[in-house]
């Protein structure tokens, strides 16, 4: 008989912020804006979410890798995306939350594991994408920010949900009220991410642990993580208000101060001079 044809749900040629090559049952996705350290426009944010959603659709696939091109993980929303936010229509802006709280419970509803690989800066949306995912892979040289701070924004990515139940509330509020950064090895011992590997081995980890997942029991490791992600669903109603409150900062006068001042330090993306 031959061989029955596969149907794809999770379409490569229908993403372009994400690169996405298929490994048997493992999607390998890659934040693909290397020259602006794979800062997010207005448009990613859907893209994001469809493609958690379509992951969870897809009958060939068990696991998903997320990584980013170049020498960034993302460091979410640019300053120009901020900018446009800030002084355009509020339709795009009312827009512009829906999608990201979209990719919130697209990350909450799916019980397929996903896999992290940190391979350099994470901030903003970016460093929630990631830090909502079931293993957390980061490289010894990157560091992680929450970062809505620093452009005069509450964190209404995701912010809210993925520091709290990792690291407690206390420390959560440390890093989320200053927009701090913080490097590797203290993500690892105050129990941000999974495991620090040296400078470009996060990916090669990351397929480790994801084929090894992919080949393992789908239905006792799924209800598993469909449990563990009740832990999540607690932290909902904080995350919508948080989603609020970055629509109502969004528009502030303190936010377009901030993006000035960003653009005259000649930072395109919100980073760590250390990165650039």
């Amino acid at each position: 008989m031959p061989e029955k044809e596969r149907v794809l749900v999770l379409k490569p040629s229908e993403f372009s912020f994400l690169d996405i090559e298929i490994q048997g049952s493992v999607a390998v996705a890659s934040f693909n804006r290397p020259d602006k350290l794979n800062a997010c426009a207005e448009a990613d944010h859907e893209e994001l979410a469809r493609f958690l959603r379509n992951l969870q659709l897809d009958p060939n696939l068990n696991v998903a890798v997320v990584t980013g091109k170049g020498r960034a993980f993302s460091v979410g929303g640019d300053i120009d995306l901020i900018e446009r936010m800030n002084t355009g229509p509020e339709e795009d802006l009312t827009q512009l939350l829906d999608e990201a709280s979209d990719m919130i419970h697209a990350h909450i509803q799916l019980t397929k594991p996903v896999v992290a690989a940190v391979n350099g800066v994470a901030m903003g949306a970016g460093a929630a994408f990631g830090l909502m995912c079931d293993f957390i892979i980061m490289e010894e040289h990157a560091r992680i920010a929450d970062g809505h701070i620093r452009a005069a924004l509450a964190a209404g990515d995701g912010g809210v949900i993925a520091w709290p139940l990792s690291v407690g509330l206390i420390r959560a509020k440390r890093f989320l009220l200053t927009g701090d950064w913080i490097a590797a090895e203290d993500a690892l011992a105050a129990g941000l991410v999974t495991e620090v590997v040296p400078t470009g081995r996060s990916l090669e980890c990351a397929l480790e642990i994801a084929h090894r997942l992919a080949d393992g029991p789908q239905l006792a490791i799924r209800t598993t993580k469909k449990a563990l992600n009740q832990w999540m669903h607690v932290g909902v109603t904080a995350f919508e208000q948080s989603v609020m409150a970055e629509g109502l900062t969004m528009r502030s006068e303190a936010t377009l101060a901030a993006v000035h001042r960003l653009r005259a330090e000649g930072r395109g993306a919100i980073a760590p001079e250390e990165q650039r």
